[in-house]
Formats: structure tokens, sequence, C-alpha cells
């Protein structure tokens, strides 16, 4: 067994690819080929992301059977670039890679090239971010993958520059490298993107079906890291990486409802975020909605895509907040965001369109840049003073004159003490008015009008949610309207199929899991709003037909339609930015359970809930819509929650995906005072101490580091995978430890080191802290000896 499986990140692989094989360029460029096609095989497609590919001179193919079997026949790699309408970087690499014949006549030459929109299949997407997880720690758009003809990745990166930079090589030069270690070291190469894929397939797998359902140690836990996290200064939730911000609607609604059920300081962080985003540059301060992200601590610098997903969940979140704090100033912040779907993503169909871009004539923010003398020119000297006051331009690139606008963040905070916020942006709102109608006469960016189902449903929940919060009409009828359409035009009755995107007016491919769950969350908000039994119904529909295309034997949810065409399971996402399939289709199922009282709702979300426990009890806070619903009336209903000690993730985990650590597929418990039992996933086993030979890791437990004496290990298993025919000394299942006496010291210090594999694969080793616990642990009856 190898103790690790893939490059420990982006340097490690340049370095082979350096070692491999020399890097080389023809002297003066490789000739274009000798006739550019006017299209590609992107021409005859509908999706407005692929449709500004066509005319590349790079020969793109969309994913399929004509690129994967061209590949195969030529016996080429393929490159394999992952992106979005809305996403700058993306439009960025087309202008100076793909754009550029003689860098398109290496690709053609020496791959197929493959384009994919992450609207369009999130389920290729998320596969391959899974890989870039694994090979470089980061995530992120374009995504850029190289891929064996079997679609194995062996490189990955996101945007490469056209010519060497300080920091990286040139696109020609690596495409150079690539193919040369192709031709001349297709072994090596193989092998490394079968150790890749052997760890995505690692990761992948679903959890323990038998690890404890446990929703009160699941939100303890993740609450502590919350506030923890919590940045008191500027709001959000810090991550110890990165000084962008994001919203994270799913964690800002769960904090609420924490709030709600009697935790103050969790109302505290998710107003406080709330308000700080509101008052930066993330939001757009003279037309509303709010932007991707900020790459400052202090939302005051956007990346200027602006998402339907997004907007539509923080409308629910700021209705939400308005509703349980009463406070003006988040009422005002949820109209302007519902006047932005209406005005700016609403389609004339009455559904909404999924982005706006963040460039506009290839400059990110363009469009909402301004400078002192424009915001002058426009308004006038004394306006523009009354203007400035309260608002703030904040430079985007250094030694620039334009800015984004904020609020003034000290007179704002002073403002909103006084309970005079709104107020203020009462009174400058001809001022603002006249700025947003000198911004419309600028060129706009582009719009992405492809209708995304699960993206829609969110914005139909979210503007039913906000219309009946904020008394408004005109919302809850725009969220009537679009429900109606995706009926009529998503759903297909005779075949139970709902549709995953239109795009141009054409029907595109089938839905994902995420599309059944929200349109059927959708339709039950219209339920509890409207009192009308049809909208119970067609949710009704969409969750058996959810469960019949779905449901895996074991109860599990697959994320996507089953596909020959993907090598890979896709891995589960969680709730971080948007809520997960699972965790919607949970929420449903609860939510049918309590209004029918039907138990086949609950008894199939309790089987779907199962296989994620492990998962769940890893990292809690990655799933907040999850457990949201669970400490909900109609959660509480199906799921007791037994009071347990909840594990939190070793720091030497930090930085992988969910399922590649080996801390994610162990658990400790304490069966008493001086007993211990490992819980090992199935599929898996841990080396059994001691180990076979000295280079495996032996399960160990630790006392400040060095191994704990008088431990009394049981006897191995012997397992023969096909590279150790001569067996291999493990464990299984579940295996319990008697330990000897331990001081209050030792028991506060003590660990586990452990590396958990399967036939193939060894995940990342793992030292897992051992909580001690906080009374002497139940004895054990009878049937908890050795297993």
């Amino acid at each position: 067994m190898v103790s690790q499986h893939f490059p420990s990140g982006r340097s490690g692989w340049i370095a082979w690819l350096r070692g491999a094989a020399l890097c080389f360029l023809f002297a003066g460029g490789v000739a274009a080929q000798a006739a550019t096609p006017r299209t590609n095989h992107l021409s005859d497609s509908h999706d407005p992301y692929l449709q500004e590919h066509a005319h590349d001179p790079v020969d793109w193919y969309p994913w399929g059977a004509q690129a994967l079997d061209e590949a195969r026949r030529e016996n080429k790699p393929i490159y394999l670039s992952i992106g979005y309408s809305a996403c700058y970087w993306c439009h960025v690499a087309q202008r100076e890679l793909y754009r550029n014949p003689q860098i398109a006549a290496l690709m053609n030459r020496w791959f197929v090239n493959v384009l994919v929109d992450r609207e369009q299949r999130p389920d290729i997407d998320h596969i391959y971010m899974l890989a870039r997880q694994i090979m470089t720690r980061d995530s992120g758009w374009p995504n850029n993958v190289f891929l064996t003809p079997d679609l194995q990745p062996f490189y990955i990166g996101s945007y490469f520059p056209p010519k060497a930079t300080a920091q990286q090589e040139g696109f020609p030069t690596l495409l150079a490298t690539l193919h040369k270690n192709w031709t001349q070291h297709p072994a090596e190469v193989k092998r490394i993107a079968a150790q890749i894929a052997q760890a995505m397939q690692a990761a992948a797998i679903s959890g323990d079906a038998s690890a404890p359902i446990d929703p009160a140690a699941w939100t303890q836990t993740a609450q502590t890291e919350a506030l923890h996290r919590f940045d008191a200064l500027d709001g959000g939730f810090a991550s110890a990486t990165s000084a962008a911000r994001f919203p994270q609607p799913p964690l800002l609604a769960w904090m609420l409802a924490r709030g709600g059920a009697g935790e103050p300081k969790a109302t505290y962080a998710a107003v406080f975020t709330l308000q700080a985003m509101a008052q930066g540059g993330l939001m757009d301060q003279l037309g509303g909605g709010f932007r991707r992200y900020a790459v400052d601590p202090g939302w005051s610098v956007p990346h200027f895509e602006m998402m339907l997903s997004d907007n539509a969940q923080l409308l629910s979140v700021y209705a939400r907040a308005y509703a349980q704090t009463r406070l003006p100033d988040l009422r005002w912040t949820a109209q302007r965001t519902a006047r932005f779907l209406l005005r700016d993503l609403r389609l004339p169909q009455g559904v909404f369109a999924t982005a706006i871009a963040a460039e506009t004539g290839g400059v990110e923010g363009a469009t909402d840049l301004w400078t002192t003398a424009q915001i002058d020119g426009v308004l006038g000297p004394q306006q523009a003073q009354a203007w400035f006051a309260l608002y703030a331009l904040t430079t985007v690139h250094p030694g620039s004159e334009s800015g984004v606008l904020r609020q003034r963040r000290d007179v704002a905070e002073h403002l909103l003490r006084q309970g005079q916020w709104v107020a203020r942006l009462e009174q400058l709102a001809p001022q603002r008015r006249a700025l947003l109608a000198a911004r419309n006469h600028r060129p706009q960016p582009r719009r992405d009008d492809k209708i995304v189902t699960a993206d829609n449903a969110m914005a139909i929940r979210a503007l039913a949610q906000a219309g009946m919060v904020l008394d408004d009409r005109t919302l809850t009828e725009a969220a009537v309207r679009a429900a109606d359409w995706e009926w009529q035009h998503a759903w297909n009755p005779r075949q139970r199929l709902l549709v995953h995107q239109w795009a141009g007016g054409h029907v595109g491919n089938p839905g994902f899991l995420d599309d059944y769950a929200e349109l059927a969350r959708a339709y039950l908000t219209l339920a509890s709003v409207q009192h009308d039994a049809r909208w119970s119904q067609r949710a009704s529909d969409l969750v058996a037909a959810m469960l019949q295309r779905f449901a895996a034997p074991d109860g599990s949810l697959r994320s996507a339609p089953t596909s020959d065409a993907l090598p890979f399971p896709t891995p589960l996402q969680g709730d971080v930015h948007r809520p997960s399939g699972q965790s919607a289709a949970i929420a449903v199922l609860l939510e049918l359970a309590q209004r029918t009282g039907q138990a086949h709702w609950a008894d199939a979300a309790r089987r779907a809930l199962r296989p994620l426990a492990l998962q769940v009890q890893a990292r809690p806070l990655d799933w907040p819509d999850l457990l949201q619903t669970l400490g909900s009336a109609a959660g509480r209903a199906v799921f007791a929650s037994p009071q347990q000690i909840a594990r939190i993730r070793p720091a030497d985990c930090s930085g992988l995906p969910q399922g590649a650590c080996s801390s994610d597929r162990v658990q400790v418990k304490w069966l008493a005072s001086d007993r211990l039992q490992l819980h090992i996933a199935p599929s898996f086993h841990i080396n059994a101490n001691p180990a076979t030979e000295p280079n495996l890791i032996a399960t160990t437990l630790l006392v400040g580091g060095q191994p704990l004496p008088g431990v009394r290990y049981p006897p191995p298993l012997l397992f023969r995978p096909a590279f150790a025919p001569q067996g291999i000394a493990v464990w299984e299942g579940r295996v319990t430890l008697d330990l000897p006496a331990l001081t209050p010291a030792q028991r506060a210090a003590l660990a586990l080191r452990v590396q958990a594999c399967n036939a193939t694969t060894c995940l990342a080793p793992s030292v897992m802290p051992i909580t001690a616990p906080t009374s002497s642990p139940p004895q054990p009856s009878p049937q908890m000896g050795r297993e």
C-alpha cells in the first residue's frame, strides 16, 4: 500500500512534468492549420456559453460520445474546460488563448478539446472539481483538466496565461510538455492518472450506513465552529486560507434559525453580516441585487457577476431576517433585491435568466465603475456632495481613478444605531435614480438567458416567502407565474420527467436531483402562502418521480441521472453556497410527511439521510440547509437526537474534500472508561497493530504524540489484495481496543493515528483527537464486546 496516491500541490505536478520531459516550443511558433473552420462542433448547441465559443479556432466539442470516441480512436488526451457565461476569467482565456490561431493549432493537433457549461452539466463540473481539490486543494472557474481518453485526470489548473509569467508557465509551453509526456512516457502518465482516479473514487464513496444520526450533536458542533469563524469586525464567516468573502446564504439562513431557537449570538452574527453586505460593494448600490462575492473581508471589491441562484437565496434570507427582527433596513434590502430580480433577470415568459456577466467590453465591472468626476457630472456639485456624505468609491485596481460604490461604513453604522439608515437612503433616491439612468446608457454586460429549473425554483420560493413577509402581492404573483411556466414547460407528465434547462427556446437535458427537489419545495411554499391544493399535488408528483429516478436500493439519493459516459460517481457537495440536492430532497420529503401524515415520505427521508451521516458528522458546518431541516418541527418529528459528543475533523484533513481523509472513514467511540470502539466504513480497512510491514501505518493510540503503552490491540484479519498476495494484517468493521488505566492528563491528550484503505487506494493518513467524555462512559452491555 502507498500512503498517498496524489500530488501534494500544483508545484509537484509541474516538477514532475519538467522531470519527465523537456519543455519545447517551435522557434517561430506553430503555424496555424491550413484552414481554420468558421465554426466548430459547438455550432449546433443552444447553450449560451457554448455558443459564445462556436467560432473559436479551437475545434471544440461538446461533452458527448463524438468527442470521447475521437479521443480513444486517435489516442489523444482530452483538454476539458469547464466554465460558465458569467465567469470573467473564462472569457479572458477565450480572448487570450482560444481565439489565438497559433495556440488553437497546438490544441487541435495534440488534444481533443471539450467545453462544458457547468450550469448545464453540474454533474461533470462536480466530478472534475473534486479532482481539482484533490490535486491542488483549491477550486474555481475556469476549471481546466487534461484527461486520458478514459477520462482520468492527470493535470489540472485554472487560468493559464498565453506567455510565461513569474508565477506560471505559458500555455503553449504547458501544451508542449504535456504532449511530449503523453507520446514519450504514456505509461507514467496513465499510472499517475489511475492513482488520481482511485483517490476520486474513494472520496466519492457513500458514507457508512451505520453511522449514528445525531442532529443535536451535529448542530452544536456546527454552531460552535460558525461562531468561532464569525468575523466580528467585518461580518461573514472567515476562511483561514482566503481573504475573499462569500455570502453563504444557507449558512445565514441556518444561523437565523438557530437564533429563532433561542441562540442570540447566532442571530447577531447573521444580522451583522447581512447589514455589512448591504453596505458594501457586494451589493449594487444603485440597482439593488448582489454580486457573486467580494475579494476583501470588508465586502467592498466584488467580482461583478450577478447570479440568479445567489440573489434568490439572499432575498429569502433578508425577508426571513426582517420577519424575525423587524429591522427596517433588512426589509429595505429585501425589497431592493426583489426589484432587481423582477427588473433585470425576469424574462418575458415570467421565469428568470441565469446570470449577468462580470465584464463589459472585456473589462471586469466596466459598467459599474465610477470616478468622482463622473458622479459630479451627473448630479452636479451640490447633490454630489450630499451623495458622498454617505457613499464612497473603492478602487478595484491599484492606481485606477475609477471605483465601485459602497456606503461609508462609519456613517452607515451610525445611521443604523440611530434608526435613520432607511430614511437617509430614501432622501438620496433622486440621486440614485439619476446615476442608475446614466449607467443604463452605458454598454451593458451580457445576460445568460437560459432557464435553469433549480435556480428558478429557488427564485419562486424566495418571491413567495418575501411576498408573504413584506405583504407584497406583486411578488407572490410573480412567483405563481414562474411556477406555472415551469409546470407547463419543464415537466413532462407522461414521462414523469423534469427538464434541467431551457435555452434559446429549446428543451435541454434531463433534470438533476436538485431540480426536482427545489421545484417541489417551491410548490410547497406556494401551498402555504396560497392554501391551494394544486401546489401540494404538484409537489407530490415531483417527489414521487424524484425517488423513482434518483433513489438507490439503499435509499441514498444520487445527484445526477445515471450515465455510462461518466467514469466517476457525482460527489456530494454539501450546502456551502446553495443547498445540495440531497438536503433539498430530505427537506421536501419531511415537509410532505408532516403535511400528509403518510409514513412512506418520512421513511424515504430516513433512508436518504442514513448514508450521509458520516460525512455530516465529519463536517457538519458544510451542511447548514440540512441542519436547518433537521431542527425544524418536521425534522424533529422524524429524527430522534441522542446526546452524543460530535467529532471535529482533524487539522491534518484541512483542505481535503469530504471522504478523502482517513478520519472521514473511521469513528471512535467510548464503550467504557477503559475501552474504545473503532467503526470502520464499509469496503474500507485499517492496518492492524503491529503492521505487516514497516512502511505501513499501524493503527496506534497516542498520548502527546507518542504511542500509548499497555494497549491491548485485537487480533487481525488477513487481507490479500492483488499487489500483496502474501497478505496484510488489517481490521474491518468494528474493533475494540482495551486501554490501561489513564490519568486525566493522558485522557485529555489521547489521539488515534490511522490510515484507511480499500482494495485499490489508501486515503490521506490522519491523527484523530479523541474527545474525553465529560462523565464516565457507560459500562458495556453483554452484546458490546469485540466484533
